[in-house]
């Protein structure tokens, strides 16, 4: 899916400075999205795991700056529900493990994207875009379901936590995440919006602190949306 944004936001790049201008230079507008985020992790080392998506959401104050013939910068304001799951079931040391624990982030984003917008008649016109974001990590939680039992004693439960974000090694992960987007969206001239997103984490999500040369962890997010803009 990664590939294919990507692929889709190249050539569709290359070929918008040829469309129909029905936006210009001096246009400006304003709007609101929302929408389902399927995230997961990317690691290497250690944190190389079998990470399964997490269902969470997306919400976005955005606006839109000409800043040429269908060309305009969309810089806005971000909360997003990010995290990964994992499934367990079995037995290592002793130890029987059969659950799922899923950590779930919230995170505030600020992206700034350049986006191409490829008018299609008087229905609309398609948007291809892609720029960085910075990300602030504000809150988040472990959450456990299922049991461990060691070595034929009483099955016990994991308990749930609050996530800590910073640099030490009593943290669980970085509070600062950084990385790029690409989307592609269909906006109606009346000023519906849908559309579709690659989050593309570049920074690690491990504490400085806890780093070492093999270990790494980002973020991979893919969201849908729907919104309005005026």
């Amino acid at each position: 899916m990664k590939k294919l944004l990507i692929g889709a936001s190249v050539l569709l790049l290359s070929t918008g400075a040829f469309a129909q201008t029905t936006m210009s230079g001096s246009s400006a507008r304003f709007g609101l999205k929302a929408g389902v985020n399927l995230s997961t992790y990317s690691g290497t080392g250690v944190a190389d795991l079998d990470y399964k998506n997490n269902v969470g959401y997306n919400v976005t104050a955005f606006g839109d700056f000409g800043i040429g013939n269908n060309f305009f910068i969309q810089p806005g304001v971000s909360l997003q529900n990010k995290g990964a799951k994992l499934e367990s079931s079995g037995t290592i040391a002793g130890t029987t493990t059969t659950g799922t624990f899923k950590q779930d982030v919230m995170a505030i984003e600020v992206p700034v994207n350049a986006v191409v917008r490829i008018p299609t008649g008087d229905a609309g016109a398609i948007q291809v875009s892609a720029g960085p974001y910075v990300g602030f990590n504000i809150s988040g939680k472990n959450k456990y379901s299922g049991s461990y039992t060691n070595a034929g004693t009483a099955s016990s439960t994991f308990t749930d936590r609050d996530l800590n974000f910073g640099s030490e090694t009593s943290d669980d992960l970085s509070s600062i995440d950084f990385g790029a987007n690409f989307g592609l969206a269909y906006r109606t001239n009346s000023g519906i919006l849908v559309g579709a997103n690659y989050g593309l984490g570049l920074s690690n999500l491990i504490p400085s602190d806890s780093r070492t040369n093999d270990v790494k962890l980002r973020n991979r997010v893919l969201g849908f949306s729907v919104g309005y803009s005026f």
